[in-house]
């Protein structure tokens, strides 16, 4: 039987490679029975996953795969080059790190370290690494498969994240924190001075690991929840540059099919050590396929034919008319309408080395002649707040906003600004080039509104740049555009992780080199000042306030323009059981499930 489904399925494959036609027809089926080749291989595998298989026998809740889309591209899959929020998305059913974060808790509770300790100073963190957690099945590991998970894999991931790499853009979390990292990045890939990685980072035994701090941090373990602490196999890098995609973790789902920008499908991870309170092994679903369909009005489309079980993004146009779907349908409906408030902010960035933006004045006279509450109201129909505070949204656990006083809508202070700087009426102030990335509708929309701002207010000539969306993030890291559209989801839920994109020590000295998180290139010792107290600051209250103190200073420097902060705005189809929605938009797929049809007699 497996030979018969594994010889259909390969001439499905080549049939669809030769024919678009055929392809069109057969895509759908070859999927299937894919999906029946690898839960009939599962059956007939090892003793371990037998009695895995044996686990599923116990509850109903098994089977099925779950459909979602991603509107926008991504440009990588591994952990420390993982920068665009939908790729966190998918990936968080791959990977795991140390700790987690609990979206009911709100706490930091221990994941693939079993245990941890802290010492007294707050300047050593020691895990007990779990035993018995085994990588994805790949190639990579020869005959054997698979390999146990140890303390050596945790440290190697972290000494790589502490290497400048073309494959690492996310060093800035760790390497101010852990003791000895940014001396050893700065020291290159190769460092024969230290090349067992830097001082704070050691192994002992097969499952305990140490790190030590350069200070006491109280957010370090939060900090260890972003994917760039995510942790995968040394072997991975076997994959040369194709480890941008492709995946190997110790997660609940392991890659199946990987097309980036294509399709990705996650078959169930049948070595997985998670079980339910009822001792059930996790996950429930046999597989995720992630399409790749950049027009939320055919994503919208997708779902309400039953082709998509979740869609992250309802079109803001037509969100009244799903809305009066849902009241009229009732609880007989066949979907939810969530919405939440999201750790996430929309904002114009600047460049600021250079003319003209380099001139506060300049960015001050911008953030001035936009008028956020037009645009929340008639672009985003009130699912949006506008961003008359700080950088960091009002949804942050904890923070204050309040306390930061943003920019708000002044046609003639605004005007007053831009003649101070030497540009009256907006006489010799050069062409406005905005740049944008395809695939959000949304974005370009706003786009137009404060084009026509921009143009009335101050007096300026605007136009509009769409480029793809790896191309457009290559120029802005490298310092190539000007003045561009831009957006920041949380890693995690704390202030830190904003404001860390605009520390003074991420812009290279070298302006010729790329400034990855820090792409505005700002520098500020007041700023850097309060940054880094906070970070240092154990009293939770006065963290907070040194953050609203830095925030507030973005605001001082026009560092960038707010526009709003964005809400969630999910569909689910009401088959789909057990699924939580985070302020970060986060979503955890392992305990999903979906209700069956019930037969009536």
């Amino acid at each position: 039987m497996t030979y018969i489904i594994v010889t259909t399925a390969q001439f499905c494959s080549k049939l669809m490679f030769k024919s678009p036609v055929i392809k069109t027809i057969f895509r759908p089926l070859l999927i299937i029975l894919s999906m029946l080749f690898f839960v009939a291989a599962c059956e007939n595998g090892p003793g371990d996953r037998r009695k895995h298989r044996a686990k599923h026998a116990s509850s109903e809740k098994y089977g099925g795969l779950f459909r979602m889309n991603l509107t926008d591209e991504i440009r990588s899959i591994f952990p420390h080059n993982l920068v665009d929020a939908s790729a966190f998305s998918l990936m968080n059913q791959v990977y795991e790190g140390l700790v987690k974060f609990d979206r009911v808790s709100k706490e930091v509770l221990p994941s693939l370290a079993e245990r941890y300790e802290v010492s007294a100073d707050g300047m050593v963190y020691r895990f007990y690494i779990r035993e018995g957690v085994y990588f994805h099945e790949d190639q990579i590991f020869g005959a054997q498969k698979t390999r146990e998970m140890t303390a050596e894999d945790v440290a190697f991931c972290l000494r790589k994240l502490c290497e400048p790499s073309d494959h690492n853009q996310l060093y800035a979390f760790v390497i101010d924190v852990i003791k000895g990292a940014r001396d050893y990045y700065e020291k290159g890939p190769y460092n024969t001075a230290n090349p067992k990685g830097p001082k704070g980072i050691r192994v002992i035994g097969d499952n305990i690991l140490e790190l030590e701090l350069e200070y006491p941090s109280p957010n370090f373990l939060t900090v260890l929840t972003h994917p760039c602490c995510w942790v995968f196999p040394r072997e991975l890098y076997q994959y040369g540059k194709e480890v941008d995609n492709w995946c190997i973790g110790t997660g609940p789902f392991r890659g199946r099919t990987i097309k980036m920008n294509d399709v990705i499908i996650l078959e169930r991870n049948f070595h997985y050590w998670r079980e339910d309170k009822d001792g059930n092994a996790l996950p429930y679903l046999d597989a995720i396929r992630c399409n790749f369909v950049a027009n939320d009005r055919q994503q919208l489309k997708a779902f309400f034919n039953n082709n998509l079980d979740i869609i992250f993004k309802v079109p803001f146009d037509d969100i009244e008319s799903v809305e009066d779907m849902s009241r009229s349908t009732g609880s007989q409906g066949s979907f939810e309408l969530l919405s939440s408030p999201g750790l996430r902010v929309e904002y114009y960035g600047f460049q600021h080395r250079g003319e003209p933006y380099g001139d506060p004045l300049v960015r001050k006279a911008f953030n001035l002649a936009v008028d956020r509450d037009r645009i929340v109201k008639e672009v985003l129909k009130g699912y949006a707040t506008p961003a008359h505070h700080g950088f960091v949204p009002p949804s942050m656990p904890g923070y204050t906003a309040e306390n930061v006083e943003g920019f708000r809508y002044d046609v003639r202070a605004a005007r007053e600004a831009l003649a101070e700087a030497g540009y009256p009426g907006g006489q010799g102030f050069p062409v406005v080039s905005l740049q944008l990335n395809d695939g959000n509708e949304t974005a370009l929309k706003v786009a137009d509104v404060i084009q026509g701002m921009l143009g009335e207010n101050l007096g300026l000539t605007v136009e509009l740049s769409v480029l793809s969306r790896d191309r457009h993030y290559d120029r802005i890291e490298a310092g190539e555009v000007g003045f561009w559209r831009d957006g920041w989801i949380a890693d995690y839920p704390d202030p830190e992780n904003f404001l860390r994109l605009f520390h003074g020590k991420l812009v290279p000295d070298d302006s010729v080199k790329a400034s990855y998180l820090n792409t505005v290139r700002f520098k500020d010792d007041v700023f850097d000042e309060y940054f880094e107290s906070a970070m240092r600051e154990n009293n939770r209250e006065q963290r907070m306030e040194l953050y609203a103190n830095a925030d507030q200073q973005l605001i001082e420097n026009a560092a960038v323009v707010p526009l709003y902060y964005e809400e969630w705005i999910w569909l689910v189809s009401n088959k789909v059981k057990n699924l939580m929605i985070g302020g970060m938009g986060e979503i955890d797929l392992s305990p999903v499930y979906f209700e069956k049809d019930i037969e009536l007699p």
